[in-house]
């Protein structure tokens, strides 16, 4: 069955400063959930978690995030002012609705 985001209601993600939201599939990466709704999220390596660029703040939902891999940690040790609720786009999976930030260093 192919997902229909009109039949469907998924998880939502509100981008801020923008205070944009969006309603994405489950599983989606917020990466992919902002290349498909035109938010300016810098992401130079396509995300393949080669870089930093697409850092991003969870302000809330996080608690139902899995924890970063090894790999996410080691990046986000040289993402500008990384945070407690730091993540990378590319690396978190949307499974429930996120309000989240993206630094303004890393608006494309």
């Amino acid at each position: 069955m192919i997902w229909n985001p009109f039949k469907s209601k998924g998880p939502t993600l509100t981008f801020l400063p923008d205070n944009r939201t969006v309603t994405v599939k489950p599983e989606t990466t917020v990466l992919q959930a902002a290349i498909d709704h035109n938010i300016n999220l810098r992401h130079a390596c396509d995300g393949n978690l080669a870089c930093s660029t697409c850092h991003i703040y969870i302000h809330d939902g996080g608690e139902y995030l899995p924890e970063p891999s090894l790999e996410e940690e080691d990046r986000l040790e040289s993402a500008d002012s990384p945070q407690a609720c730091s993540r990378l786009a590319c690396q978190v999976r949307v499974i429930h609705d996120l309000v989240i930030e993206i630094p303004p260093s890393h608006i494309a």
